[in-house]
C-alpha cells in the first residue's frame, strides 16, 4: 500500500542532487522583493529542498520548499537571524504556532512543525499554490464586493464567503 512518503533512496538521491538540476528561481510575483537568504536549490537539516522566496514581511521570510522526507511542497518561515536572541520576539513567534495550531478551517493553512536551522528559527506550513495578493490587485484593482471581508470577518452582506486561504498573517 503506498504511503506518500519518500523512500530514503529519494531522500538521498535528492540531497546528491546538485543545485542546479532542481526546478528553481524565486517565486515572489512582487518585483520588489529583493531575492532572499537562502539560495534555491539548498537541502536544509536534509529534509528541505528549497524552490524559492515567496514573501517577506516584519516577522521574517517565507519559502517554497520541498519536504525530501515526506515528499510534499510546504512553506517554510523562517524569522530573522536579529531575532533569534530577542525572547520577545520569539516567544511571538512560537505564539503564532500555537494559536495556529489550534485553528481548524478549510480557509486556514496548517502549520505542521517549528524547529531551527544553525540558530534561525523556522515553521513548516501547508504551502498553498496560488496568486498573492499584491498582484492580484495590481491586476485586477479593488476586490469586488464579493470577495471582500469586513472586519468583523464575514464577506459582504448577503453573499457567501469566497476566500483564498489565509498562510502568514504575521507578514
Amino acid at each position: 500500500m503506498p504511503t506518500g512518503l519518500a523512500s530514503p533512496s529519494v531522500v538521498e538521491a535528492a540531497i546528491r542532487r546538485s543545485p542546479s538540476s532542481a526546478p528553481v528561481g524565486r517565486l515572489a510575483s512582487s518585483d520588489s522583493i529583493e531575492p532572499g537568504g537562502f539560495t534555491p536549490g539548498a537541502i536544509l537539516a536534509e529534509r528541505y529542498r528549497i524552490i524559492g522566496l515567496l514573501g517577506r514581511g516584519g516577522m521574517g521570510e517565507v519559502y517554497r520548499a520541498d519536504d525530501l522526507k515526506l515528499g510534499q511542497p510546504v512553506a517554510l518561515k523562517f524569522l530573522p537571524r536579529r531575532f533569534a536572541a530577542d525572547k520577545e520576539r520569539l516567544e511571538r513567534f512560537y505564539a503564532e504556532v500555537r494559536i495556529a495550531r489550534g485553528v481548524s478551517h478549510p480557509n486556514v493553512c496548517r502549520v505542521y512543525d517549528v524547529g531551527d536551522i544553525d540558530g534561525q528559527h523556522y515553521l513548516s506550513m501547508e504551502f498553498v499554490d496560488g496568486e498573492d495578493l499584491t498582484s492580484l490587485l495590481k491586476r485586477i484593482g479593488r476586490l469586488p464586493a464579493d470577495r471582500r471581508w469586513t472586519s468583523h470577518g464575514s464577506s459582504a452582506p448577503g453573499s457567501p464567503p469566497r476566500t483564498t486561504r489565509v498562510c502568514c498573517i504575521g507578514i
